[in-house]
């Protein structure tokens, strides 16, 4: 074999090397480049430092324990007045109670008393805490009592919100309602019913939250005193904070 065959095989396998280099070299960039794209973003995790003290979880006992000074508890006088309110021609009666007697705020009378609340109206059953998280933030921040009116109510989101309302860190009532129900209510406080969609998107102008001067739930039937009407709904809605103006504060 001459020197001119020797060197054309020699060329010829460099070749085929570097083909099959290339290909499994490129193969591997791609899978590696995938990998970087399908996998999640490096993220540091904090670690805590050696001296600081072990993170303290409240258990669903602990949660669900009520405080020993609940607030809302009502004198003799004031349950006389209410009870005198609930026979009022004004006052609109609902053959719907409280869902849950962790909402109550009166242990004498069995009573969950909230005065000049706001009042969502929803046409939809709430399926998870996240279709309401942003309307009930800016009340666990203003302390503006609101009332949500509801068809159905997802057991998880039910448990959330009787843990906020025994910890007293919102002042909140869940009453589950039929249609026709939760459209006296629309009517008689000026709340405008809202949809799943428009909770979900965060959508909830103040003029859709209906107002009534006090409301009082037992386990049957919920009381709206000197309920608002569409007009004075949309005049005592939420101010850009949050809360309620100064106005609607006032109690009756």
């Amino acid at each position: 074999m001459d020197l001119w065959n020797v060197g054309l095989a020699v060329i010829l396998v460099v070749a085929l090397v570097a083909v099959v280099f290339g290909a499994l070299y490129d193969r591997s960039r791609n899978r590696r480049a995938t990998a970087e794209m399908l996998s999640p973003p490096k993220r540091d995790i904090p670690h805590f430092a050696p001296e600081s003290p072990a993170p303290h979880y409240l258990t669903e006992l602990q949660a669900r324990r009520r405080p020993e000074r609940r607030l809302g508890a009502l004198t003799p006088t004031e349950r006389d007045k209410i009870t005198q309110q609930f026979s009022d021609p004004a006052t609109v009666t609902l053959t719907a109670g409280y869902t849950s007697a962790d909402f109550i705020t009166d242990e004498g009378t069995g009573w969950a008393v909230l005065d000049q609340p706001c009042i969502l109206v929803c046409s939809e059953p709430v399926q998870s805490m996240r279709e309401i998280l942003s309307v009930l933030e800016p009340f666990a921040v203003g302390r503006t009592p609101l009332v949500l009116v509801v068809p159905q109510l997802a057991r998880e989101v039910q448990a959330t919100l009787e843990v906020n309302a025994i910890q007293s860190t919102m002042r909140l009532l869940v009453v589950m309602a039929e249609s026709s129900q939760r459209q006296k209510v629309a009517e008689a406080t000026g709340a405008e019913p809202t949809t799943r969609a428009d909770l979900q998107a965060g959508y909830l102008p103040p003029d859709r939250l209906g107002r009534c001067q006090r409301w009082v739930s037992d386990a049957t039937r919920s009381y709206l005193v000197g309920p608002g009407g569409r007009t004075t709904g949309a005049r005592l809605a939420l101010n850009d904070n949050g809360d309620a103006p100064t106005d609607a504060r006032t109690s009756s």
